[in-house]
Formats: C-alpha cells, structure tokens, sequence
C-alpha cells in the first residue's frame, strides 16, 4: 500500500508540474503583443507588357532580399495622372511608391506637400546632375531616376534597307533624299511610321527634328523660356516638319505599338522612338536585324527619365524607403536593363549588362548632350495643348496656320517648377 501512494503522490505532483508550465506557457503566450500583420507594398507605374515584367524581375529580388512583398499596378498615363495626385489630396496613398516619367508633375505633387524628399535614399554622384535637377527643389530631391528609355533616332529593319539599296544618311539633305527613295518602292505606303496614343509619340519626333535643325540648346530655351516658339528659329523648324507632312512622308497617326509591325513588315521605311520599341514584337523578336541612325548632324537627344517617388503619408514608410534604396542601387538597375529594351541611370552598372542594341543606344547617347523631354518638363496645361496641335498638324498640315498654333502653344507655356 505504501507504494501505491508512493507511485499516486508521484503522479500527481507530475500533473501539477504540467498544469503549472501550461498555465505558464498560456500566460506568456497571452502577454505577447498581437503579431504584425505581414505588410505588402504596392507600387503604381505606367508599364505592362514587357516592360512591367521586367520591373518584376527586380522587386522580385527585393523581396527575396528582404521578404517584403510588393504589388504592382499598372495604368494608363491618364488615369495615373489623375488617381494618385486625387488619392494623395483626400490624404490616402494606396500606393507606397510611384514610377512616373513627369518632371514638373512631380514638382507639382512635392510643392503641395505630397511627396517625401528621397535624397536620404540614393548615391546622388552616380546619377547624372541633369536627371536630379529636374526633381530638385532646394536641397530636396523628390525622385529616385531609376530607368531611362533614350530616344536615339530612326528605327529600321536592316534586311529592307538592304533589299532596297538604301542607305543611312548622315546629312539633312541625304535624310529627305531617303524619305524621297523610300516612298518609290512597292507597297510603301509613307516613309516614316507616326505613332500615336495621348500625344506623346508625335511630340517625340517633333522634338527629334527641333534638337537635329536647332540644336539641342533650342530644346533647352523653349523649355526654360529664352527663346519663344513664336520665334523665327522656331518657326523655322516647324515650317520644314510642315513640308514634309504635306509631301506625305509621313504616315496617318496610328497606335504607336500597332506601328511596330508596320515597319516590320514594309508598310512604313522608318520609326521614330525610344530604344523601348526594341521590346515591342515583332521588333523584339527580330533585334540582329533592327538599328536605328541618329537625327543627320543633331548634338543631343533626349532622355525620358523614370522616377520613383514616394508619397509623404504612405502607412508603410520604413518598408517603402527600403524599395527607394533598392530602386535607387545599381543592382536594382542592373536587373532591369538585363531585360533589355532601357537604360540605367546609375553610373555603376556595366555595359555587359546590355544587349547588343541596347549598348549601341548607350554609346550613342554618349556622345551628345542629353536634354529634357519638351512636354515632360514645362507640364500642363501646356503638355496637353502641344499633343492636340500636333495632332491636328499631322492631319491637316496644310490647313494649320503655323503662327496661330505656335501662338497657342506660346500662350500655354509657363516656367518649368526646376
């Protein structure tokens, strides 16, 4: 019997011991604040596409890096410039982070207070001054460059060019000599694509022949207001992008991704755009027999510049600077270009990391001097007044009074927020 209460006493004081650390464990576990929800970032840009997936392909690293989750959203360039300056207003930031390509839109959104100053965020000597200076306002900078689509000349398809004896021009008068022999062969229905969409493609060609016949400090003083576009050597430029509409050199607005496959297959000889057109089939499928030639004996080019920015009120504001340092690295920047068809604005990331075309864009942008988009960076109301102009000089250049239209946009002009 002894033993019995031995072996019973023994037992219970077990389950005591075992009521007593469960009681424990249940008191720990109770005083333990709740868990943070896991966070996820959300990032709004203009791509999709191609160019969305390779965006992916970076934060896909930076959430391997750092196990924050990232969305991202996809717009239109109306919509994005209208829902985020809508949402940051009402005191909302769905989104932590933003990819637009707008200088003075952004200056707009940090002038009202909405934007937080990123300059904390990257390694300002490994970005060009031209590219920050546009985002800057005193010692804050509001934009991390974090890719640039360069716009280095006319596309071509090599083989067509071959087929039918012609040849690169290197003169103004050997362009118009081109565009001349281009429109004598069978199926060519105009020697130069137009691409079309809210306005931008036809304000990018515009500006290729105002830098190539004014040079690209013309493109500076119209932006900054030292030279008016109701000035002759303005006026000048127009008048010959006018002659040539009016000869039919250039094709009815269309789609500008649509025209792609126009110049692929002959309808059109040449293509104006950003070295982005290289992702865009059948373009992006056919690389070895793409290239492109500068505007004859233009001095500069311009660069459209991707910005990250970030709202001043997002709720996830540790995480969301962590995307800007990463954005803002050179490996960040690397992994975007590695998928070809963009630029890296960082100085450290490698020319190996290019394609084959993408380099030949590079070296060229080199060696001229890059200025700002002309509609980017005087903004609205101005932006939208050169689109709708345009449009209507493509359509019917010969009914357009060069002086009313270069008045209307003179009248639209205002100075840049830089």
């Amino acid at each position: 019997m002894k033993n019995k209460r031995a072996v019973s006493t023994t037992v219970w004081a077990v389950i005591i011991i075992i009521i007593l650390i469960v009681a424990a464990v249940a008191v720990w576990y109770i005083m333990q604040p709740p868990a943070e929800e896991e966070k996820e970032l959300t990032v709004f840009s203009l791509w999709s596409e191609s160019e969305e997936a390779n965006f992916k392909e970076a934060l896909a690293k930076f959430t391997e890096d750092t196990g924050i989750a990232v969305n991202h959203v996809g717009y239109s360039t109306e919509e994005l410039l209208i829902t985020v300056p809508t949402q940051l207003e009402a005191g909302e930031a769905i989104a932590d982070v933003v990819i637009a390509p707008w200088p003075s839109w952004i200056l707009d959104l940090a002038s009202d207070g909405l934007l937080a100053d990123v300059s904390d965020y990257m390694d300002a000597a490994k970005f060009p001054d031209t590219y920050l200076d546009v985002v800057s306002s005193g010692s804050a900078v509001y934009g991390v460059p974090f890719k640039v689509s360069g716009k280095p000349g006319f596309w071509y398809v090599k083989s067509f060019f071959e087929d039918n004896d012609l040849t690169v021009p290197t003169t103004y008068q050997q362009f118009t000599n081109l565009l001349a022999d281009i429109m004598e062969i069978d199926g060519v229905e105009a020697a130069i694509a137009s691409g079309n969409g809210v306005g931008w493609p036809l304000s990018d060609t515009t500006e290729a022949f105002i830098i190539g016949l004014g040079g690209y400090q013309l493109q500076e003083d119209l932006i900054f207001g030292d030279t008016m576009f109701t000035d002759s050597e303005t006026k000048d430029v127009f008048e010959e992008l006018a002659a040539l509409l009016s000869e039919g050199y250039f094709s009815v607005p269309d789609d500008w991704q649509t025209q792609v496959s126009r110049v692929y297959d002959g309808t059109y000889g040449i293509y104006f755009q950003g070295s982005f057109v290289t992702t865009i089939e059948p373009f992006s499928e056919h690389t070895e027999d793409l290239a492109f030639f500068p505007f004859p004996g233009t001095d500069g080019a311009t660069g459209a510049v991707d910005y990250a920015i970030m709202p001043a009120n997002t709720e996830n504001m540790d995480e969301a600077q962590q995307l800007m340092e990463f954005l803002a690295s050179a490996e960040a920047q690397e992994i975007m270009v590695e998928q070809g068809g963009f630029l890296a604005p960082h100085s450290d990331v490698p020319d190996s990391a290019y394609s084959a075309i993408d380099l030949q864009v590079l070296q060229f942008m080199r060696t001229v001097t890059v200025v700002p988009d002309l509609d980017d960076a005087i903004g609205n109301p101005f932006q939208q007044t050169f689109w709708d102009q345009l449009k209507a000089l493509w359509v019917t250049p010969d009914e357009t009074d060069l002086d009313d239209m270069l008045q209307a946009l003179q009248d639209d002009w205002t100075a840049p927020p830089f």
